[in-house]
């Protein structure tokens, strides 16, 4: 499945509007309400999606930023309505020993939603990942440029998203360091994907409500309409850390009798000596 470049700093690459023109030139990220941190900082690689005529495949983690949004849907889920829920980016929750005796954190949560009580104090608190797609091919920082430059594409720039590295080697060992922690501590934890990412994911074993949850996937459409990508109402899948580690493990290990037969073909490739 080949993709385009669909936005550049939050706009839609067809939006010619004097706004979208300005916050390109600007480089900012609406969703940030700052400027765009993706990359290199005086010059950010300021792509926030790939898709096609009808949707888009989020690239960037900022992009999730639309409107709270994602906040407020996870806080909703972990603590119930009208509650007051701060949403703390990068706490790490793991300690390590380092040489000298001293210790480090690791396991840096992307945000912690903490409810607060009607003094402003932290009461609870749960974990909310946020997982972008990688895209595969040659870099695409030219057609970004030539973009920026004349206000169209070059052909050739579609790209191809990466759905099995942005699982298996990216978000899985993420998850395997982290809920395991949480699922102890009995807090819940949320992963938030946007619909197609999801849709290529292995299917999981799903569990009923958030209470028997210990990863609670909101999964996200971005819908394209009139030249503008808005985030969209989310499918809430609730499923068990076991199922979600067998769906995303690398492979599917053969039976033993495969691995013998396979040994026997390999003999003379081998060192064979006595005990």
């Amino acid at each position: 499945m080949l993709l385009k470049i669909a936005e550049i700093f939050g706009r839609h690459v067809d939006d010619g509007t004097a706004e979208a023109k300005n916050s390109r030139k600007r480089k900012i990220c609406p969703f940030r309400h700052a400027q765009c941190n993706k990359g290199n900082i005086d010059d950010p690689l300021g792509i926030c999606s790939f898709g096609n005529e009808n949707q888009a495949t989020v690239v960037c983690p900022s992009r999730f930023l639309e409107g709270e949004q994602i906040f407020r849907d996870a806080g909703r889920l972990a603590f119930g309505s009208k509650r007051s829920v701060a949403a703390i980016p990068e706490i790490r929750v793991l300690k390590v020993e380092v040489f000298g005796g001293k210790s480090r954190r690791i396991g840096k949560i992307d945000f912690m939603l903490a409810v607060l009580d009607m003094n402003g104090k932290p009461i609870d608190f749960a974990a909310l990942e946020v997982q972008a797609v990688y895209i595969s091919g040659r870099s695409i920082r030219p057609a970004f440029d030539q973009y920026l430059k004349n206000g169209s594409l070059p052909t050739g720039s579609e790209r191809r998203p990466d759905f099995r590295s942005s699982a298996q080697k990216r978000l899985m060992p993420q998850l395997s360091l982290k809920v395991p922690i949480f699922r102890r501590w009995g807090k819940k934890f949320f992963v938030v994907v946007d619909q197609t990412f999801f849709n290529e994911l292995p299917k999981m074993p799903t569990v009923a409500g958030i209470e028997n949850s210990e990863v609670t996937w909101l999964v996200y459409p971005f819908d394209k309409r009139d030249s503008v990508v808005k985030i969209g109402e989310p499918k809430v899948v609730y499923t068990l850390w076991d199922a979600v580690m067998n769906a995303l493990r690398e492979g599917a290990a053969p039976i033993p009798s495969e691995i013998l037969s396979e040994l026997e073909g390999n003999l003379s490739r081998g060192t064979i000596v006595r005990t």
